[in-house]
């Protein structure tokens, strides 16, 4: 070979320990480069990757909780009952229908629900007297939307009165009942509604029940056909005996069946002559409706109630914490089969 052929083979040579080196120095970079992003982000700050997991985890936490709903409801508490029934009689006062008063307490329960997570309606509506008053309304899911049980309470009280009892303490069973209630397994919808201008107009205070008649004459027949049956309470924080009466010839099995879960839970419970109150606008719809009442033993009528006398100094929280106990365990208790032949009237 001659000389210039081995100087170009020579040239040659050392061009490609030129690339190979290049490329190592490359590779050893990006290696490197990979190595020290592992330790700084999974070995130095292992937070950062255990964060991720807790999320993931989180995650998967949530989907499983929305595919089980738990079959039993929370117990009744009565702090917060007593903190509603106190805000209420004490805070808001004498909530004549139409007056600030009125308005004030509506805001309240209205917030209340909010807090608990629920979306509240704010049905706004016109009495005789050409003052505005309003409803609430509130639900949770149940298993299907075929079906719908009303459970529902007035916020109004009479003139003069603080309406601990009349009706502070029904408002506040239907806002423990959202909160037990909430997102668990029931199979109908369990619809949560607070009425305004329930006790009426006129020098003679006769109950008018205007929100409940305006809240039904609201909804299509379509709604009204799914109503499963309808539960008003009202005066349920004094007396050991519970007293169910029925509004419309589709009631009294409604109220046969709460006299018996009252019963097996060692409650004094009975059915009493049908009488007017906000369940009667859907008893007179066909609709299965049962008011209940809390007396005094032998059925004796709180007589404190509605007078300037029904403040908190003579009612129990603890009376209205058992019947939220009660009533959660009903209406978890609502089969298919019950709806179905509910509606069937």
């Amino acid at each position: 070979m001659s000389n210039k052929g081995q100087v170009r083979k020579k040239r040659s040579g050392r061009g490609r320990v030129r690339l190979i080196t290049l490329g190592l120095f490359v590779l050893g970079l990006i290696i490197g480069t990979a190595v020290g992003f592992f330790v700084r982000y999974y070995v130095v700050n292992p937070r950062r990757n255990q964060a991720s997991e807790r999320e993931q985890t989180s995650s998967e936490q949530e989907t499983a909780s929305d595919e089980e709903k738990p079959a039993t409801a929370l117990k009744a508490d009565e702090g917060r009952i007593r903190d509603i029934m106190g805000h209420l009689s004490q805070q808001v006062g004498v909530r004549v229908e139409g007056t600030d008063a009125e308005r004030e307490a509506a805001e309240y329960l209205k917030a209340e629900l909010e807090k608990l997570g629920y979306s509240v309606g704010w049905l706004e509506f016109a009495l005789p007297s050409g003052a505005v008053s309003r409803n609430l309304v509130t639900a949770d899911p149940g298993s299907t939307d075929k079906y719908t049980f009303l459970i529902g309470a007035s916020i109004d009280s009479q003139a003069g009165s603080p309406g601990a009892n009349s009706n502070s303490s029904g408002s506040a069973a239907v806002l423990e009942l959202a909160r037990v209630l909430k997102g668990t397994d029931h199979f109908p919808e369990v619809r949560f509604l607070l009425f305004g201008a329930s006790e009426g107009f006129g020098p003679k205070r006769e109950p008018s029940y205007n929100g409940s008649r305006n809240y039904l004459e609201s909804q299509p027949q379509s709604e009204q056909d799914k109503i499963v049956g309808m539960l008003s309470l009202d005066m349920i924080a004094v007396g050991p005996e519970m007293h169910f009466r029925d509004w419309g010839s589709n009631s009294p099995g409604l109220a046969q069946d709460l006299i018996s879960a009252a019963q097996k839970k060692g409650i004094n419970a009975y059915q009493n002559p049908s009488q007017a109150g906000d369940h009667a606008p859907f008893g007179m719809a066909g609709i299965p409706a049962v008011w209940l009442e809390r007396r005094l033993a032998g059925g004796r009528e709180d007589s404190k109630a509605n007078t300037s006398s029904d403040d908190m100094a003579h009612v129990s929280s603890a009376l209205v914490s058992e019947t939220v106990d009660l009533l959660s365990g009903y209406a978890l208790g609502l089969t298919e089969d019950y709806c179905g032949a509910a509606v069937a009237r």
